[in-house]
């Protein structure tokens, strides 16, 4: 059966999977969280499946990153550690940020910090310690997971933000996302769903998310 159903009342095999936009989806995860008398704090997150070839038979390692949602929704202040000389094995902490010139001695350290290896792209390596700092005891971390390895999986708000609060958190996170892999190989998130603690998942239109320079690139495939 084709078309979208003309109620909310309907058998759910016989019509595709809706697809909303983001405002949309947001609008009904509140409104299910009123309908069902829920925490009307609780979180939501978004899950995202990613496209993780590079060509070549290589693929995007999973990785973690860090950064600044516009409407932070936590209080909480990460703890890090700031490589400038060699620290000893006791050293733990939820980030570590080093200065440029500390790198080649902290590689021992590579096999026990994993994903928490200061890294460029994790813009854990600086000269600028109080802004790396700042970004990491206040930042977001997103991480894709090790064993599904195309899976992304994180809190982005809380349901009694406002609407646009929520979809800026959701834009920012999305775009952060992309920075992992070149544009010119196609969209990198290829499956996006919004959710409250409580509801299950939404799935969004996720074109209008992605990087313009995507955009154009699909559109153009299209039209050919």
């Amino acid at each position: 059966m084709e078309g979208e159903p003309e109620d909310d009342v309907y058998l759910k095999r016989l019509y595709p999977r809706q697809m909303y936009e983001v405002e949309k989806a947001i609008h009904l995860l509140k409104k299910f969280q009123i309908l069902d008398f829920t925490n009307p704090a609780q979180g939501v997150y978004l899950d995202l499946t990613l496209d993780m070839a590079l060509g070549k038979k290589k693929k995007v390692e999973p990785f973690a990153s860090v950064l600044r949602l516009p409407y932070p929704f936590v209080s909480e202040i990460n703890k890090v550690a700031v490589f400038t000389g060699i620290l000893d094995d006791e050293i733990h902490s939820d980030f570590y940020v080093a200065v440029p010139e500390i790198m080649p001695e902290l590689n021992p350290l590579r096999k026990k910090l994993k994903k928490r290896f200061p890294k460029l792209t994790r813009n854990s390596i600086g000269r600028d310690i109080p802004k790396m700092l700042e970004l990491f005891k206040t930042g977001h971390e997103i991480k894709v997971d090790e064993e599904r390895e195309n899976f992304l999986e994180t809190k982005i708000a809380t349901l009694n933000m406002s609407s646009d609060e929520i979809a800026a958190n959701l834009q920012a996170v999305v775009s952060e996302v992309c920075r992992h892999r070149p544009l010119d190989l196609g969209p990198f998130v290829v499956r996006a769903f919004l959710r409250s603690s409580t509801s299950e998942g939404l799935l969004l239109k996720i074109e209008p998310l992605l990087p313009k320079e995507v955009e154009t690139k699909e559109s153009h495939k299209e039209a050919a």
